[in-house]
């Protein structure tokens, strides 16, 4: 790829640090209309307009993220305001065990981003692969991918370290006994 795109993710953002993000240009992941509609009302009352937002399509885990059959509704909400525009899509991979699931999970999370492509002008960045994805999924690497836990120079299959590429050192300042309780 000719160039780095780099975006600071927040995961489960919390309704009460929408300001926050505004401010740092923090970008959250949006995988629901309840979090969907308090973020455009938040905007609204901060003057925000046209926030990148990543989008989360649920393609099987069933934990977050949009359900396929919602793209439709989500592309017609998104258009009704001009607070938070679409620019990523993400979902995840892991554990070799899930390798069938994990490739069951690439086709419907394509249709859904194709989907909510459709309805937008500007382009639309994919991604995908974690840490574990990026290693075993060359071919979902799509726009971007999300290293996580491989930022540490860490294995997400064994924990064991690939790489030390940094070390945090402390000078302890006092110990103490305490008594339980």
């Amino acid at each position: 790829k000719a160039g780095i795109n780099s975006s600071i993710i927040i995961m489960n953002p919390e309704l009460t640090a929408f300001k926050t993000m505004f401010d740092y240009k923090l970008e959250p992941e949006v995988y629901s209309f309840h979090l969907l509609e308090e973020l455009i009302k938040a905007a609204g009352r901060e003057g925000v307009s046209n926030f990148p937002i990543h989008i989360k399509i649920d393609t099987g885990m069933h934990r977050l993220g949009f359900a396929p059959e919602e793209i439709p509704y989500l592309v017609d909400r998104l258009h009704r305001q001009s607070a938070v525009i679409p620019i990523f899509y993400l979902v995840g991979s892991d554990a070799e065990r899930f390798d069938s699931f994990t490739r069951r999970q690439i086709e419907p999370f394509e249709a859904a981003a194709a989907e909510l492509q459709a309805g937008f002008s500007h382009k639309i960045l994919r991604h995908i692969c974690n840490t574990a994805g990026i290693e075993r999924y060359p071919g979902a690497q799509f726009d971007m991918v999300r290293l996580g836990i491989g930022l540490y120079g860490i294995d997400p299959f064994t924990n064991k370290i690939l790489h030390n590429v940094s070390t945090l050192k402390t000078t302890i300042l006092q110990i103490h006994d305490v008594p339980a309780g």
